[in-house]
């Protein structure tokens, strides 16, 4: 499944808000839980914030694990900023299941 993040996010270039985060995690559940892959396509999207990435990412590597989401989801047309800042992200919520 494709969920793209801008057109799932309000058509925003800046995605900063936990609602919109939600949003997001709620579709990726769905298929993760079918054993689905999700490609994230961050089209258009020139900024995030790390609120935005916890919802999803976070809580799922906090609540799951790591190989809940590795391998499953993959990335698309993500800036550097946006790789920088979902990597953040990660490698705190996986200090955080130590």
């Amino acid at each position: 499944m494709v969920i793209n993040i801008k057109n799932e996010t309000g058509g925003f270039e800046f995605v900063g808000s936990r609602g919109a985060g939600e949003i997001i995690r709620k579709k990726m559940k769905t298929e993760l839980d079918k054993g689905n892959s999700v490609t994230l396509d961050f089209s258009g999207v020139e900024q995030i914030t790390q609120s935005f990435i916890d919802e999803f990412f976070g809580i799922f590597i906090r609540a799951f694990g790591i190989e809940y989401i590795r391998g499953k989801v993959r990335l698309v047309n993500e800036t550097q900023g946006i790789k920088d800042t979902i990597n953040f992200v990660i490698k705190y919520s996986k200090e955080k299941t130590a």
